[in-house]
Formats: structure tokens, sequence, C-alpha cells
């Protein structure tokens, strides 16, 4: 754990000192230069976007197919148990490399969009399970009550399947917005120089030894996840209250 703690630990020492490890004079000045810089600043805010349109459709996407494998009887939608086994299977560069050449002479080439779709499909396994799962506790009598209440599905849906699905979603949430910051193997062949990311932004800056924008910008990406967990962990904490009282 000290091991694991030392290595964070020269992450938030270098870029605050003046010429690490010869001069370890304390420093902002690292630090100023980056939020002077515009492309750094937009790289940032560009892969938030991303970030949160992963996590937003990522929920509807998977929730939506665990709700047509679990809760109806469409034909086919076993399939979906397949979907995710081949999605969990596949390498992240070779999908990155796959939607290139699928999307080549597309509009969606070069956008956050597909870069959007590379992450949700990348990691829609875990998500797909963990709604498949939590669909699967629950009650499935509670389907035929509501059609003896000349409920429609829908209805059912909002009233009764939701409502119970709170915690599970607000993970799949936390699961698909983490990983969207921290990717590279999924996205690398589908940047541009006007839609870089974070992770890809750091991969180039590595051929530059441009170390002290490096860590800054894991900084970056570590205070943004810790903020989203924490804000994940508060939320569940509050259900779990409001469940009890």
């Amino acid at each position: 754990m000290t091991f694991i703690a030392l290595l964070f630990l020269v992450m938030f020492i270098i870029p605050f000192t003046k010429g690490y490890p010869y001069d370890l004079t304390f420093t902002f000045s690292h630090l100023v230069q980056l939020f002077k810089d515009d492309i750094l600043i937009r790289t940032y805010l560009q892969s938030l976007f991303v970030a949160f349109g992963t996590a937003i459709f990522g929920v509807l996407i998977s929730f939506t197919s665990a709700l047509i494998s679990v809760r109806t009887n469409v034909k086919g939608r076993q399939s979906l148990n397949l979907l995710s086994i081949v999605t969990n299977t596949v390498p992240g560069m070779v999908l990155g490399l796959s939607y290139l050449l699928l999307f080549n002479n597309s509009s969606l080439k070069g956008t956050l969009l597909i870069i959007i779709l590379s992450n949700i499909v990348h990691y829609f396994t875990t998500p797909y399970l963990m709604a498949k799962g939590a669909l699967e506790k629950l009650d499935m009598s509670w389907d035929v009550t509501s059609t003896l209440l000349e409920d429609t599905w829908l209805q059912t849906i909002f009233r009764i399947i939701l409502p119970n699905m709170k915690s599970t979603i607000i993970n799949i949430c936390q699961y698909y917005f983490v990983n969207a910051m921290v990717t590279i193997s999924g996205v690398i062949f589908l940047i541009t120089s006007s839609t870089m990311l974070v992770s890809t932004q750091i991969n180039v800056l590595q051929h530059f030894n441009a170390f002290n924008d490096i860590f800054l910008l894991s900084i970056f990406i570590f205070v943004t996840n810790l903020v989203i967990k924490m804000i994940c962990t508060f939320s569940l904490e509050y259900l779990k209250r409001k469940e009890v009282s």
C-alpha cells in the first residue's frame, strides 16, 4: 500500500518543483503555464464532454439492453448476452481501428461523437451485466401486477423498475465516466488534432519529454474522477438513508 502511495506522490511532487530532481524549490509556475495553454485547457474540456456523453448515453444503452434481455419476450434478446461477451474480448485498439475503417468516409469521422460511441461499446460488458443482474433480482410478478392494473410497459418501467434501479444506474454512470476519462486504447485511432483528449494528449507529450504537463494533466484526471466518485458515493449513501427512513 505504501509503495502504491509513493508512486502517486511522485505525480504530485514533480510538477510543483522548479527542476526535479536537481532543484526541488516549490513553485506554481508550471501550473500557471498550463492554464495559459488554450490547447491543453480545450483538451481537458473535450475530455469532460466525452466522459459525460459516454456516461449518459452509456447508461441509456446498457440499461435498455438489459431491460430488453430480462423483462421482455423479444425474439433474439439473448443475443445481447453474446454481444456483451464479444465487446469484452476485443482489444480496445482493434475496436478503435475497426471504427476508423467503418466510418472512414462518413461525417462521424474525426468527431467527438464517434469517440463516445467507441467508449460505450468498448466498456459495454460490465454496465450491461450490472444492470442485468440488478433487474433479475427484482420480482418478476411486478410486471404481471402492473398489467392487471392496466399500466403500459413504459409506465411499469418509470413507476416501478427505475425507482428500484437508482443505485445501479449511479454505479454504471460512474463506471462509464471514469473509464472514458482514462482510456486511450479505444480512441487512439479516432482522435484528430481538434478532438484530442487528455489521455491521448499525455501520450503525445511524452515524445517531447514534457513531464510537467503530463503530471499536471494526470492530476486533472485524478481529481476529476475523484470528485465524480465522491458525488456518486454521497448519492448512494443518501439513497440508502432515504430507504431506511
